[in-house]
């Protein structure tokens, strides 16, 4: 537990220096020395951060719930012994990595798969980030890091959707469907995103749409029985699954959206009303909201939510900076920090139990 947390405050301690959408304003005219000395430092202590989150995961060994089944997994795809429900991308890598470096060479596909899920975590968290080191911080505190130790391909997708998403912002429809469509092929839950954040980018709030809030949840609510029928068609294995198919409400997500919302509630008109970029994030929080409260029998729920929720990273730091009151801003800064300090506390806690089993942390490095 202490190795992550002094993890996340080095990797934090340098996101601090890295200079982000909100601080180009200090530089003016051409590409000056001290913008390209900016530039440098960036590219400088956004590879160390890198090198930190990729040696962490790439060095681990036994750490994460389905660790073990992963291994033996990669011997059915190899061997096709037995039917193995992964997507093709998936099994793709896991052929052509154990064909380069030898049989049940296990270690080398998930060195990989960490690479690739830190490149495009932090390449995305750059790109569309507008106060870097909050959203790196926030990032590392929800523990979608230390999560991707478990759960490989889905924490690959979310890293793809992570940097996906500056391509919506930008209207590059074609550039954002190919990289989710790309993510599909190791965790096919992502093809969601497609829908769902293009609904969060054109929804605008007024008199003649807030009912569509009240209608969502009766939807949820009263279409149980057809939500779920429908879900099997996709995962026909998760039916009746004693872990998978169980219908469980996430009261800390639920505070943790309702939180998010009231706080851009009270700031929506300075910093969200009008700005695309926010305003998506906004309705990406509400969405998930309204499926952990009335949809709470979707399989997985917080896998699909994790999509939606992701964009709390983004959206704090964009409510913080429009806050012009210095007092109200320090206090909510001291409170977000706090708050997601003791989130990132309480969910180490919670790894090293078995479902979890995230902690101690184990390493083949000197085995």
């Amino acid at each position: 537990m202490i190795l992550y947390l002094l993890i996340t405050a080095l990797t934090v301690s340098m996101a601090y220096f890295v200079n982000c959408a909100y601080a180009k304003k200090r530089f003016t005219g051409g590409r000056g020395a001290a913008k390209c000395r900016q530039e440098m430092l960036n590219a400088v202590l956004l590879a160390g951060i890198f090198t930190i989150l990729f040696a962490l995961s790439a060095l681990r060994i036994g750490i994460g719930n389905d660790y073990w089944t992963y291994r033996y997994e990669f011997l059915h795809i190899i061997t096709g012994d037995t039917k193995v429900s992964y997507e093709i991308g998936f099994k793709a890598l896991v052929k052509v990595l154990q064909g380069l470096f030898g049989f049940d060479n296990y270690r080398v596909v998930f060195a990989a798969m960490a690479f690739l899920t830190c490149f495009f975590f932090l390449k995305g968290l750059f790109d569309s980030a507008d106060w870097f080191v909050m959203t790196f911080f926030l990032f590392m505190a929800s523990g979608y890091y230390f999560m991707s130790f478990s759960n490989v391909r889905y924490y690959l997708a979310v890293a793809v959707c992570t940097y996906a998403i500056k391509f919506l912002f930008q209207k590059n429809y074609v550039a954002f469907v190919f990289w989710i469509v790309f993510a599909a092929f190791f965790h096919k839950s992502v093809l969601l995103v497609i829908p769902v954040y293009l609904a969060a980018y054109y929804l605008k709030w007024n008199r003649k749409t807030v009912w569509l809030v009240p209608a969502a949840c009766a939807v949820l609510w009263l279409g149980k029985a057809g939500f779920r029928k429908l879900m099997f068609l996709f995962y026909p294995y998760y039916e009746g699954d004693a872990i998978l198919d169980v219908e469980t409400v996430s009261y800390a997500n639920i505070v943790k959206c309702l939180a998010v919302l009231v706080f851009s509630l009270i700031y929506y008109k300075k910093g969200i009303k009008g700005n695309p970029k926010a305003e998506t994030l906004f309705n990406l929080n509400l969405f998930a909201l309204i499926i952990y409260t009335f949809g709470y029998y979707i399989l997985e729920t917080s896998r699909i939510c994790n999509y939606m929720v992701l964009g709390h990273v983004f959206l704090i730091p964009l409510v913080l900076q429009s806050i012009t009151d210095k007092r109200q801003k320090a206090f909510f800064l001291v409170s977000v920090t706090l708050a997601y300090t003791m989130y990132l506390v309480t969910f180490l806690i919670k790894s090293w139990e078995p479902t979890v089993m995230l902690l101690p942390y184990m390493t083949w490095l000197f085995t």
